[in-house]
Order: structure tokens, then C-alpha cells, then sequence
């Protein structure tokens, strides 16, 4: 009797432990949840609004989001501190001397930016707005005159690089919350391509649909063809064999729907296609190190060159439509133009 009391003590405290356990990981799985809510909203806004109607979405996309905001938060970490835009600055820093031509073209950016005017315009702006500018970088070749050894030496091919479309995106009262805010528009464009996809994979199959449409359309014609005088006019060869081809195309074209259809059968399927892409956010978002040494007029020089220049650490956004070079960039209002408000390019 002893020892069935034993082993019925040691089940039931194995027992209760595992329901412990269970509770504990439910409560930290519900604590999880609710920090990472408003995440959800926004990737499922921004996405497919429909997959709220699939049962506890936001617990199928809660590692999802998870692995996005730690790849976004990675991204962040990688920037380099906010550079200071500034006349100043552009006499001393080399970044920015390469960024604009002149201290012209420096503050004729920062005052043609109407998200920044608006930003200094509201009530009790603060003293300086942090940023994010991307631009275009280009290299164009020419000749010009470099040392080889002690000499100088004329017309010599060189690689001049210029930095163009400056845009500022997202002005915000500290670096800290640029990055947050950063952060969010991440997630935002990760959860936009998982629309994309998904409507790319709409369009396939609509595509496919109309097509086997008008194949069906043509078969039926022709079928209706040989049951008419068409015979008597026609060679029956030529008919047959155009009868075969439309049958072969119209059976490849049910097989190419039935598979473009599998992706988004249920709204489970459109969860599921979100939380492919959101979840491996890296070939969908990602930054490359950009390393380039130049001379104070752009030109490129290689790594041992003896010419005086700089080395510029950058990055290179390719997430986008087109590959641009980003930085985070702060300044003041006196760096503005007195008629800032004259320039009205809504960038």
C-alpha cells in the first residue's frame, strides 16, 4: 500500500507540475500577444484585412511579426548615428561634402522638403528635426589630372561620383524616435509586398480562368463548325488537328488553374502566403555596406591611391524600386532658407 501511495503522490505531482508548466506558457504566450497586438493590426491592415475572419489569426502570426520586428530592429541598429546637416558641416565632414555639390544645394534640399517645413511649423517645434534622406548615387567617367608617384599627370580616366534626388522621409523630434518610427514603416513595407504577392497570384489565376474561357469558347465554335457545312469546305485534317491543339492547350491551362488556385484557396491560404513573407523579411529587406574613398571634388581613388581623400562607410537601400544610398541626418531650422516656403516640391 505504500508504495501505490507513492507512485500515485509522485503521478499527481508530476501532474500538477505539467499543468504548471502549461499555465506558465499560456500566460507568457497571452503576455506576448498582447505586446505585440498592435503589430499584428497593422501587418493584417496593411496586408489582407480578411484573414481577421480566420480563427485566432493573431496567435498564427504572433512569431511572424515577432521574427519581422527583430530583422526591422537589426536593420536600425546597423545605421550609423545621425549626421549633422549643416554650411558648417559641410566644410569639415566629408560625408557631407560628397552628399551636395555646394552649401547651396544643402540647404535648397532641406527647405524644398515640405514634410520638414510642415514639421518645424507645428506648435512648439522642436529645435532640431532628425531625418531619414535616401538618394541616388552615380558614377560618371571623365579625365582628369592625378599623381602617379611625384608627377602630375594629365588625362587620366577617372570615376567621379555625385549624389542626386535627395529625399528626407519620416522628421521626428530625436534619433530615437526616427528608429522607432523606422522600425514601423519596416514592417508596414514587408506586410505591403505580402499584398503584392498575393495579388500577383490573384492575377495569375484570373488570367488563367479567362484563358481557359476563350478556349473553351473556341472549342465549342469549332465543335459547332463540323456539325455545319464546314466540312464541306474545309479539310477535315486541318480541323482535327486544330481541334487536338486547342483540347491539349485547354487541358495545360485546367491543370496551370487547378495549381495557381492551391495558394489562395481558403483565407487560411492568404494568412499563410502573409506569414511567408513577413516572417523571412530578409530577401525583402535588407541593407549593403558601401565603402568608397573620394577626393574632396567626388572622385573616386582606389584604396593605396596617394591623391588626399576620404573613406566613406555607407549604406546601399535595395528594397526599393531603384537601389538608393540612405543615412540619418539632423539639423536645425536655421539651416532652412529664409523663403523655405517658396519651395513647394512635394518631397
Amino acid at each position: 500500500m505504500a508504495n501505490g501511495s507513492g507512485f500515485l503522490h509522485h503521478l499527481f505531482d508530476g501532474i500538477a507540475t505539467f499543468a504548471q508548466q502549461q499555465l506558465a506558457e499560456r500566460r507568457r504566450h497571452q503576455e506576448r500577444l498582447a505586446a505585440l497586438r498592435d503589430a499584428i493590426e497593422q501587418v493584417v491592415d496593411a496586408s489582407e484585412p480578411r484573414i481577421r475572419l480566420v480563427g485566432d489569426y493573431a496567435d498564427k502570426l504572433v512569431d511572424t511579426v515577432a521574427a519581422a520586428l527583430t530583422h526591422c530592429h537589426q536593420l536600425t541598429r546597423q545605421l550609423p548615428p545621425a549626421l549633422t546637416l549643416s554650411a558648417r558641416a559641410w566644410a569639415s565632414d566629408p560625408r557631407v561634402n560628397a552628399f551636395f555639390a555646394t552649401v547651396a544645394d544643402l540647404r535648397v534640399t532641406l527647405s524644398q522638403s515640405r514634410s520638414v517645413r510642415e514639421f518645424f511649423q507645428q506648435g512648439n517645434p522642436p529645435a532640431e528635426c532628425f531625418a531619414l534622406m535616401l538618394m541616388i548615387k552615380r558614377e560618371t567617367e571623365t579625365f582628369g589630372a592625378a599623381l602617379a608617384g611625384d608627377m602630375l599627370v594629365r588625362e587620366v580616366r577617372q570615376t567621379r561620383v555625385s549624389f542626386s534626388e535627395h529625399r528626407l522621409h519620416f522628421p521626428a523630434a530625436s534619433e530615437t524616435e526616427l528608429r522607432q518610427n523606422l522600425r514601423q514603416r519596416m514592417l508596414i513595407f514587408l506586410a505591403s509586398r505580402a499584398r503584392e504577392h498575393i495579388g500577383e497570384l490573384r492575377a495569375r489565376r484570373d488570367a488563367l480562368e479567362e484563358q481557359r474561357r476563350q478556349l473553351r469558347a473556341q472549342l465549342q465554335a469549332l465543335r459547332g463548325q463540323a456539325r455545319g457545312l464546314r466540312p464541306l469546305l474545309s479539310s477535315a485534317d486541318a480541323d482535327e488537328r486544330r481541334l487536338a491543339v486547342l483540347e491539349q492547350r485547354l487541358a495545360q491551362t485546367e491543370a496551370d488553374l487547378t495549381d495557381a488556385r492551391k495558394p489562395l484557396t481558403t483565407l487560411d491560404d492568404y494568412l499563410e502566403q502573409v506569414r511567408r513573407i513577413v516572417g523571412q523579411p530578409e530577401p525583402y529587406l535588407h541593407l549593403h555596406p558601401l565603402s568608397l574613398r573620394l577626393d574632396r571634388l567626388g572622385v573616386k581613388l582606389d584604396v593605396d591611391s596617394p591623391e588626399p581623400g576620404e573613406t566613406l562607410a555607407l549604406f546601399e537601400w535595395d528594397s526599393l524600386e531603384e537601389r538608393r544610398i540612405g543615412a540619418l541626418v539632423r539639423f536645425g531650422r536655421g539651416e532652412l532658407l529664409a523663403d523655405a516656403a517658396a519651395y513647394s516640391a512635394p518631397i
